[in-house]
This record gives C-alpha cells, sequence and structure tokens, in this order.
C-alpha cells in the first residue's frame, strides 16, 4: 500500500477495519466524505486486525485530496520480543495502579480530564516490559489474586496481553500522526480511543461520527465469542457472564466512553440510537443527528416496473454474523419448500469471516437448496438492484443501512429486520407501520416472518408498486447526498470555530 506522509492535513480520519481495505456501509460513507469535500486535505490512519486479514488489492483506491495515509496492524507483532533473563525496569505499579482506578471511575461516569496522559504510553509499560519484567509479572499476579471467580491464568494473562499489544500499536500511530484541523472517526473503539488521545495531544477537535454502536455491537461479538474459554463447572451456572467475557466488555465501554468524553461532537444517524449513546457515557449536549445520504441519480438505471424484474430477491452485505445471514438461508428454505421458484442471492464480500461463510455454505447444503441460494460475492449494486424484486435485510444490528437507500433510489421494496434505523426508513416514522410503507419490517431471528413478509410482497403487485413509490419519495425527499453534505459541512465549521 502506498504511503502519503503530508506533515499536515486539514481532517484527519481515523478508521479501524474499514476503508479502504473492506467493502461495506461505513467505506462506502468514507468515500463520499472524501470525494465531496474535494476542497479539503484528508489524511487517513487505518487500523485492521492482523496484515494477513487483508487483500493486497485495495477495492477503494486513495482519492487526489487524500495526502497521508498510514496503516496499523493491531494483532501484528512486528517488535519480536527478544528471549533470556529477566530484564531490570523502572516500573511504577502505583501508576499503572492509579490508571487502572481511571480506568474504573471512568467506566462509572466519571470525567477524565482532557490531557496527554500516561494513558497515551500504555500505562508506561514496553512490550519487552511486559513480557520479561519481575516487577510487571507480580503485579498481575496481585491483581489476579483479587478475582473472585478466578479463570486458569493463563486465560487471565494472555486476555491482559491481547488488551494491550493493540495499545502499544496506537502509541505509534500516535507518535507519528500528521497535524490536522480536525479528527472524523466512524465508530468509537481503537479508533475513537487514539482521535481521543490525538485531540488532547494535537489541541484539536475529534468529531465520532457513529454508523453504528461499536461498544453494542463488540458485546453481542463477546458473548457469542468461542474463543473465550469456559471450564464444564462455570458452563453449568446459566445467565452469569464469564469473567474474561466481561473484562473484554468493559475494556471496550472504557474506550467508548473515553473518546464519547474526549470528543467536541458525537454524531449519529437517527434519533432511535441517541439512547443507547447516554447510555455509553455521551453528554447529551454534544449530540447530533446526520442521517446517511446517497446519490440517488446514479441509481435512476435500475428503476424498473415489478414485471420486467426476475423473480429474485437479494441480501446486499457482507456475509459476517451481525448481517444474520442464516436467517435468509432458512427463510429462504422455507419458500423453496412451498414450491416457489424464486432465486436468493447473497451479495457481498465473504472474506471478512471465512468461518462463518463456510458454515453458511453447510448450511445451504444441509438445507438442499444449492440451486436457489446463490453467494454471488461483490457485484455492481445497480446491476443487481436493476433485476431484483426485492432486498432483504437480517441484521440482529444495524444503524442507518446505506444498501436500504439505495434499494429506495432503485424503486425496489425491503423488507428488513427491526433493527437500527430500518422501521423509521421503512414506515417513515419509528413507532407503527405508518401510512406510506416502503416495505415491511419483521423481527429478529424469525425465518417464518420473514419468509412470509417476502411471499406477502413477491405476491401482490399492487402493494410492491405501492412501497415502490414510497421508497422512492422518501429517499428523494429526506436521504439525498447533497443534503448530508451541507449538514458535515457546517458541523466542520462549527468545530473549526472553536
Amino acid at each position: 500500500m502506498e504511503r502519503r506522509a503530508a506533515a499536515t492535513t486539514d481532517i484527519l480520519l481515523l478508521l479501524e477495519g474499514t476503508f479502504p481495505y473492506v467493502r461495506g456501509g461505513v467505506s462506502s460513507w468514507v468515500q463520499r466524505i472524501i470525494e465531496g469535500f474535494s476542497d479539503r486535505r484528508f489524511g487517513i490512519i487505518f487500523l485492521g486486525s492482523a496484515r494477513s486479514d487483508y487483500r493486497r488489492s485495495l477495492p477503494y483506491p486513495l482519492p487526489a485530496n487524500v495526502d497521508y495515509y498510514a496503516e496499523y496492524f493491531l494483532y501484528d507483532e512486528t517488535d519480536p520480543i527478544a528471549t533470556g533473563s529477566p530484564i531490570r525496569t523502572r516500573f511504577d505499579d502505583g501508576t499503572i495502579h492509579n490508571a487502572h482506578l481511571e480506568m474504573k471511575a471512568c467506566l462509572n461516569g466519571e470525567v477524565l480530564p482532557r490531557q496527554d496522559s500516561g494513558l497515551a504510553e500504555n500505562f508506561g509499560v514496553s512490550r519487552e516490559e511486559f513480557f520479561r519484567s519481575p516487577a510487571v509479572w507480580n503485579y498481575l499476579l496481585q491483581r489476579y489474586a483479587e478475582i473472585p471467580d478466578q479463570p486458569a491464568f493463563v486465560d487471565y494473562f494472555w486476555a491482559v496481553r491481547a488488551m494491550h499489544g493493540p495499545l502499544w500499536t496506537l502509541s505509534k500511530a500516535l507518535r507519528a500522526a500528521p497535524r490536522a484541523r480536525i479528527l472524523l472517526a466512524p465508530s468509537t473503539g481503537y479508533a475513537g480511543y487514539l482521535g481521543a488521545l490525538l485531540a488532547a495531544r494535537l489541541d484539536c477537535p475529534l468529531i465520532i461520527s457513529e454508523h453504528g454502536i461499536y461498544t453494542k455491537e463488540r458485546r453481542i461479538d463477546l458473548l457469542l465469542a468461542r474463543w473465550i474459554h469456559e471450564d464444564e463447572d462455570f458452563l453449568r451456572r446459566p445467565g452469569q457472564i464469564h469473567y474474561l467475557r466481561q473484562l473484554w466488555i468493559d475494556f471496550f465501554e472504557f474506550l467508548g466512553r473515553f473518546a464519547y468524553q474526549q470528543a467536541r461532537r458525537i454524531v449519529n444517524l437517527y434519533g432511535g440510537v441517541i439512547p443507547l449513546q447516554l447510555q455509553g457515557g455521551a453528554a447529551e449536549e454534544k449530540l447530533l443527528t446526520i442521517p446517511n445520504g446517497i446519490d440517488v441519480e446514479s441509481f435512476l438505471p435500475a428503476r424498473r416496473p415489478f414485471a420486467q424484474r426476475q423473480d429474485a430477491v437479494a441480501l446486499i452485505g457482507r456475509v459476517v454474523p451481525i448481517k444474520d445471514i442464516k436467517t435468509f438461508i432458512r427463510a429462504a428454505a422455507l419458500l423453496r419448500q412451498e414450491g416457489r421458484k424464486t432465486q436468493f442471492w447473497i451479495v457481498g464480500s465473504s472474506e471478512e469471516d471465512e468461518e462463518y461463510h463456510a458454515e453458511c455454505q453447510v448450511l445451504v447444503e444441509h438445507l438442499g437448496v444449492e440451486s436457489s441460494v446463490r453467494f454471488l460475492g461483490f457485484r455492481s449494486v445497480v446491476e443487481i438492484l436493476s433485476v431484483v424484486r426485492l432486498t432483504i435485510l437480517s441484521s440482529i444490528s444495524e444503524g442507518l443501512p446505506l444498501s436500504v437507500l439505495e434499494s429506495f433510489a432503485a424503486g425496489v421494496p425491503v423488507v428488513s429486520t427491526d433493527a437500527g434505523a430500518c422501521r423509521e426508513l421503512l414506515y417513515g416514522n419509528a413507532t407503527s407501520e405508518g401510512e406510506a410503507p416502503a416495505g415491511i419490517v419483521v423481527p429478529i431471528a424469525d425465518p417464518k416472518t420473514l419468509a412470509a413478509a417476502m411471499a406477502a410482497l413477491l405476491d401482490d403487485e399492487k402493494r410492491w408498486d405501492l412501497c415502490s413509490r414510497n421508497a422512492m419519495t422518501r429517499v428523494e425527499s429526506q436521504y439525498q447526498e447533497k443534503q448530508m453534505f451541507g449538514r458535515y459541512r457546517r458541523l466542520f465549521e462549527e468545530v473549526s470555530a472553536g
């Protein structure tokens, strides 16, 4: 990947696991923001998991007005730890103890000072010290002894190590970052945490523009994670969260709360998410709602009447657990059992979670729907929307999905789970089915209801026509890209003025 190294930039984007390596709604938004503000110079710090998780070829080339680009991989061991006898260190257990007290205070709602504190240097502990310093080892033993329901020490040690590892990498990014007039992060997590540290060090405003609630999504991931070892005795206790799961959940909640505290403004995509932001520590006066917007005109060629479309529906999205592809597959199988000839397409990258993709393929084979459920990979969205009769969103968590807006712009009704802003998008409000539906909202993880909703629209051309017209009207009046750009321009001017 080419490196661009300007010393200063107008807007520094802090991106975790998205643009320019991963296709998806957030990456599309990043690309449109950069290209839509061609009068601004942008910098990008990309944070990835491990280098091996990403393709060498980029789905998104860097636009010409990006004059700084650096990438850091949080779980790559680029600096091997020397082996040998223990090292002597100036490790101050009082300093790290106080830092952990600050973290706990932050989790309890206390506001940490806006300063370039020891957090920026990972509590003053180097990677080498972590592995080879007796003082650090003894400190970890002390903390472990305080745990009332102890996991295996080796699991505890590597959990703490895995939490701290990315922070050492973030320290490198912090030291090398250019000066910027504005910091912009589309999430909390590691990117938001880096933004909070940079805001203090560079004395510039941080905007967090959330496309999903990162801490909520990480909590879901962690509660489902199979890599956290739970012994047989613990598994006999229903309703409890394992210590290490809770430790990880608290860690990501701390990252989110700290980022909220240091941000000048916190943007959401729709009003329904405000209670979650407040619960996560956001100050109400910092909150601002800016819905996504799209270039509606680029989807006009995809507008066609019902009769000119194929008997096909598409789920457009990444093949990852949070999109709940398996519920879509099960719903497709139910409709095939009724004798339907409908084709069910899954359109999106399968590289992000290859294990989950394999599980989905096994499910397709198990249900005997190989002839009707197809994984198409990445395709032109306009081409797909020009031929299908419905698009489906089966996610268990969403923000304000661009895929729904794109379907609307093409005049394609949507069947969606009741996640994020989807009810508001499909019904025009967040409380009822509304007077101008653009599709049907169904419960999360309910294949039977999802199948019934698809059948209801596929079997009723008049209802389909009504939803299609409502969809086009709604996106044209409320979710135009130029409206989004105008709101962000005013926001950039506001935070720049102080």
